[in-house]
């Protein structure tokens, strides 16, 4: 099951330039380009007419052309043109989705338009302010999204699936974390006092001794997850708030289901240190890219054991307290909106019909 009425990262939008990208958000095939104006559209991809994907047409000026016949449509989904006759026919038009693009992403809104409210869209500044340099990349998961929430909400399974790159002292798989049930999400985390740094930030930080670390994860739903990591010098003050002996990085994982079986994965360390440094960047990317496909192999394994996005009937544990009320927050508002749909659904019977609601119950 799904939230339609969220937004959801698309896609990165340096991603998105000379040519349509097909992709299925939410078992729904989507087409997404950007015209010659620079505006973003989303639009069903499958055209009015013979139902050729658009993905598979071309840019022209402004518009997306079929690659089939080619027929002409603008951002909106409206047919413009349709070649070879100056009548455009009645109905002439696909399905558009609202976008916006926000911190370096093109975000989609699957659901009812009207409710599509910008302000929604997580704040992800680090992204796109140039205090902090952003090393963004993607992974197609064949893994069920709300695996990878609760993944990136698990701050104890790190020691065991990050052997090479964020593990760094054993002592991690035991120290606790805490869970906050916030008005608009869930965060969980934790310091690590005198421990020994993680390979990656041992080489970003060029740290030798021992460090205090800090991991705090922070989930907005729909699928946005955003962890404040990072570590100094131990004894340096970074727990009262002095990180100045230290490297901060934003790691923000937006997350969009594809289908119940498969994710699109867009993550991105933001770092507010050694900037504009093209070998930090790249040793950041690799190092991050490297880590989260450790993940993936891991999740992928779990959904191969599973069917759907179900983990009913498997034993819980205390470190699972952040993924289980993300879990049932997640459940509460897609239960709420499924039963607006079948309410709306029921009164437009009922007016088709001319029944009244107490008629009708």
């Amino acid at each position: 099951m799904f939230l339609r009425n969220g937004w959801y990262a698309a896609i990165w939008s340096k991603e998105l330039q000379q040519r349509p990208v097909g992709r299925v958000f939410l078992d729904e095939k989507v087409v997404l380009f950007r015209n010659a104006s620079g505006e973003v559209a989303a639009l069903e991809d499958s055209c009015c007419h013979r139902a050729a994907p658009l993905s598979k047409g071309e840019l022209s000026g402004d518009h997306l052309v079929c690659g089939y016949h080619g027929l002409k449509f603008d951002v909106r989904g409206q047919c413009v043109e349709v070649p070879g006759q100056s009548m455009i026919p009645r109905g002439a038009k696909v399905r558009s989705y609202p976008v916006c693009e926000k911190w370096g992403a093109v975000w989609i809104w699957m659901g009812e338009p009207a409710k599509a409210d910008e302000s929604k869209i997580p704040n992800l500044y680090w992204l796109a302010d140039p205090a902090w340099t952003a090393t963004p990349g993607y992974i197609h998961l064949n893994s069920n999204y709300q695996f990878l929430i609760d993944n990136l909400l698990d701050l104890t399974h790190v020691i065991y699936v990050h052997k090479k790159t964020l593990a760094g002292d054993p002592r991690e798989a035991t120290t606790p974390t805490k869970t906050e049930r916030l008005p608009d999400g869930v965060r969980v985390g934790r310091w690590l006092i005198d421990f020994v740094p993680p390979p990656l930030y041992a080489k970003a930080g060029n740290f030798t001794g021992n460090v205090d670390r800090w991991q705090f994860a922070t989930w907005t739903p729909p699928s946005t997850v955003y962890l404040d990591v990072g570590c100094a010098k131990t004894g340096t003050g970074a727990p009262a708030g002095d990180r100045s002996q230290g490297i901060s990085i934003w790691s923000s994982h937006l997350v969009t289901p594809e289908t119940e079986t498969s994710s699109h994965y867009l993550f991105c360390f933001a770092r507010n240190f050694a900037l504009g440094d093209g070998e930090m960047s790249k040793l950041l990317y690799e190092g991050s890219k490297a880590t989260f496909l450790e993940d993936a192999d891991m999740l992928e394994a779990v959904q191969a054991n599973r069917c759907g996005g179900s983990l009913d009937g498997l034993v819980d544990i205390g470190a699972d307290a952040a993924q289980l009320q993300a879990g049932r927050m997640l459940a509460q508002m897609i239960e709420a909106e499924s039963a607006r749909v079948g309410r709306a659904m029921i009164d437009t019977a009922a007016s088709r019909s001319g029944l009244t609601n107490s008629e009708c119950n």
